[in-house]
């Protein structure tokens, strides 16, 4: 298993090109394949970056035997992406005058040592976003 090799896949439940768009023009990825329309699109963070991230149309899931989709209509929150960044002020404010939905500004949370933030995709799918400068 190469778990330090993960990369992160939404599965799409409701617009899909809804958050195509908000990955390309708000969080700033790079298509790297598919397109809008999906069933599935890798993105990388830069252009000669290797892909890192995808997101995927949930009703395409039961091209996998034996998947089926939960019946809950809410968003728990089990999986929170995590995010590293060295400039967490400057990415926080470039992401918010994007438009990204932030639950809070940037704070030190002292029992973990570390200062972060959240924000959600338009799936309700929730992410970290924390100081990684060694600061």
């Amino acid at each position: 298993m190469k778990f330090n090799e993960t990369t992160i896949r939404v599965l799409v439940r409701k617009d899909y090109g809804e958050c195509f768009d908000f990955y390309t023009e708000k969080i700033g990825l790079i298509p790297v394949w598919g397109d809008r329309n999906g069933p599935y699109t890798s993105f990388a963070a830069g252009r000669d970056a290797a892909p890192c991230f995808a997101i995927f149309a949930g009703e395409a899931m039961p091209m996998f035997r034996g998947y089926e989709q939960p019946e809950s209509g809410t968003q728990p929150d089990t999986v929170t992406a995590v995010i590293p960044t060295t400039d967490l002020d400057g990415d926080y404010l470039r992401l918010k005058e994007a438009g990204v939905p932030f639950l809070g500004e940037p704070q030190y949370i002292e029992a973990w040592g570390m200062r972060c933030t959240y924000f959600r995709d338009p799936e309700g799918n929730l992410f970290e976003l924390n100081d990684a400068s060694g600061v």
